[in-house]
């Protein structure tokens, strides 16, 4: 009996030795991948295992991350045997007695508002009985006293009801405008409740007690940047200040602390599977194509501002205050004192969802531009309102207002100053600043890299469109600052020119920018009316047409401009064209377009002539500019 008991006490200790242990993992994020959609944030963190098999717990992360993407990878010889994920929505902070009160307030001020509504009702209705009554001669008539006392009675009692209706309606504005801010103030309070979480959980085996780093990778799509670039020039025969950044926004429901950030030029939101292209048969009058169900189409999501109003589907009033979300996102907006929204759709989101206490909440698509909703009230809600988070529905409105500049990287004049690794299919940009991105759904400023440029630059104008002079900036070598479309803001002097837009996409070798109209170039063009005239020869008619088009240089440096005009090109034989003069301009006969390479010195003006004549049947007409 004792070995017996002695075995049993052995068996006990060997399964108390080789238990499985459950450890949470504490971990930080230390960088971030920036895709143009989405964005892969890696964590890490230190922890001791014992020897044999343990579950360990990443507790706390965001609930919008794409499970299939989640990687775990660990140090000194630890296997990773599996790795689970689950939603965690019972991870929240108790809702605090201000967000309660201000529930409470405004379910009082709906009820208020409908008291008012109602005894405005009342008013006018009573309005309408004595209206109605107000006849009071019978068949022998009425007598002087009786109609002065009818007539006092209906003035005042008339003069009394439109007061208090007078009352009423401002005592509802000021109730109206009251439930307006209390509404926002409720959607900023819920945007800042604990949302749902993610659980990973991860099963590793080790064969001795040791400390190891582990590393989690997942990604989520509520991130982006888009390119954007500043061009800042003093003078034209100085090199131009390129600052080439990235504007990030996320809204992945974790703050980017103090991180490296790498930017990519993928985007793991697109499609990966290649396009089949089908036979493609013809009928007559038409022509169709077979479909199969795995074909691509391109559904972009409504992308711009949607507006509309929201009402009670019984009474027809405006619902202020409705809770106006758009849905997996933390932008929101409530709706104003008169039903009516505005909100601005983050690219690749579909769906609305309208919330209002003691209605039926609904989730519209955005298909347009204007959505306007009817909001139904629910019955169980009436009898009880219960606060929740809006994370239990994956609704986060709120979105917290705030710009950052991002930090200014030294000037640097290498062709490529930053780390920059092209694989095989996209390009990265690892920044070596930390930054911090809160996630507010706002844009940030993050600046890569800033170029000196030796660009080349030159004026070019069109006289017969617009009088004035554009600064060309012309980069050789484009392609060595891996540079992507995108918006650009000039500067020019110090001073803001507006917006340009880069295109890399040419086969150029050069990149032309503009970047601003230089008003020190005076350019006219006057019509040669001495020179303008029409005749008639038989039965042919002649006109000609003759411009001068004057350049001045008011700059204290030289400039080169190239000047473009034009002349028409027949495209029939009973039309005869003859150009007469240009000026020794280069000539496009094709198009007629002309060029003048015109070189300017200081306060040096130059004039260029251009005359043609027009031949054609008296009897037909043709508008010659």
């Amino acid at each position: 009996m004792k070995k017996i008991i002695l075995s049993g006490l052995s068996i006990l200790i060997s399964a108390l030795t080789f238990a499985d242990i459950t450890k949470e993992v504490p971990t930080e994020i230390k960088n971030v991948t920036i895709y143009q959609q989405g964005a892969l944030i890696t964590r890490e963190g230190n922890i001791l295992l014992s020897k044999g098999k343990s579950t360990l717990i990443f507790q706390g992360l965001p609930a919008k991350i794409t499970p299939s993407s989640i990687q775990i990878s660990a140090t000194n010889n630890v296997l990773i045997v599996s790795v689970t994920h689950n939603t965690d929505y019972l991870n929240k902070s108790i809702i605090d007695k201000e967000l309660i009160n201000l529930h409470k307030k405004q379910r009082s001020l709906n009820d208020s508002i409908k008291v008012l509504n109602n005894l405005k009702t009342v008013y006018s209705q009573e309005k309408t009985m004595i209206l109605a009554n107000s006849s009071i001669a019978g068949d022998n008539g009425v007598n002087i006293d009786d109609l002065q006392k009818a007539a006092a009675f209906f003035r005042k009692r008339l003069t009394e009801i439109e007061i208090a209706a007078h009352d009423i309606d401002n005592n509802m504005y000021d109730l109206k405008n009251e439930l307006y801010n209390v509404s926002k103030q409720l959607l900023e309070l819920n945007s800042k409740i604990d949302l749902p979480t993610s659980v990973v959980k991860v099963v590793v085996t080790s064969e001795t007690d040791t400390k190891s780093i582990l590393k989690l990778d997942y990604f989520i799509p509520d991130a982006s940047w888009t390119p954007a670039y500043d061009i800042r020039i003093t003078e034209t025969d100085q090199p131009l200040d390129f600052v080439y950044k990235a504007k990030v926004t996320q809204n992945t429901d974790e703050d980017w602390d103090n991180v490296k950030l790498t930017l990519s030029t993928g985007n793991p939101a697109l499609s990966n599977t290649k396009p089949e292209l089908l036979a493609y048969y013809l009928t007559f009058d038409n022509y169709y194509r077979t479909s199969s169900p795995g074909s691509i189409t391109d559904n972009a999501p409504f992308k711009g501002v949607v507006k509309g109003r929201i009402t009670d589907a019984e009474t027809g009033e405006p619902l202020i205050g409705t809770n106006v979300v758009v849905k997996g996102t933390a932008t929101g907006v409530v709706a104003d004192v008169n039903g009516n929204y505005s909100v601005e759709i983050p690219q690749g989101y579909n769906m609305l969802n309208f919330s209002y206490i003691g209605y039926k909440s609904q989730d519209v698509p955005i298909n347009s531009g204007t959505i306007n909703v009817t909001m139904s009230q629910d019955e169980v809600a009436l009898e009880e309102v219960v606060v929740v988070g809006y994370g239990v529905n994956n609704d986060y409105p709120g979105a917290l207002a705030g710009r950052a500049s991002g930090v200014t990287i030294s000037k640097k004049k290498e062709q490529v100053p930053m780390a920059i690794e092209k694989r095989q299919l996209t390009t990265e940009f690892q920044i070596d600043i930390p930054y911090t991105i809160p996630s507010d759904n706002q844009s940030y400023d993050v600046n890569m890299v800033d170029y000196e440029i030796n660009a080349n630059y030159e004026y070019y104008s069109v006289p017969k469109l617009s009088n004035n002079a554009f600064l060309i900036a012309k980069i050789p070598d484009w392609i060595n600052y891996n540079l992507l479309s995108g918006t650009s803001y000039i500067f020019f002097k110090g001073i803001y020119q507006g917006e340009s837009y880069i295109d890399p996409d040419t086969s150029s070798d050069t990149l032309s920018i503009s970047v601003g109209r230089d008003k020190d170039l005076l350019i006219t063009r006057e019509i040669q009316k001495d020179f303008a005239s029409k005749s008639i020869t038989g039965s042919t008619k002649k006109e000609q047409k003759a411009w001068t088009i004057t350049v001045k240089n008011n700059k204290s440096v030289p400039v080169n401009i190239s000047i473009e005009d034009q002349y028409p090109v027949s495209k029939t034989d009973e039309i005869k064209v003859d150009l007469i003069e240009f000026s020794g301009a280069m000539r496009d006969e094709s198009t007629g377009k002309l060029t003048w390479e015109v070189q300017l010195k200081p306060a040096e003006k130059k004039s260029l002539d251009l005359r043609y004549s027009v031949r054609y049947p008296t009897n037909r007409s043709v508008i010659i500019e």
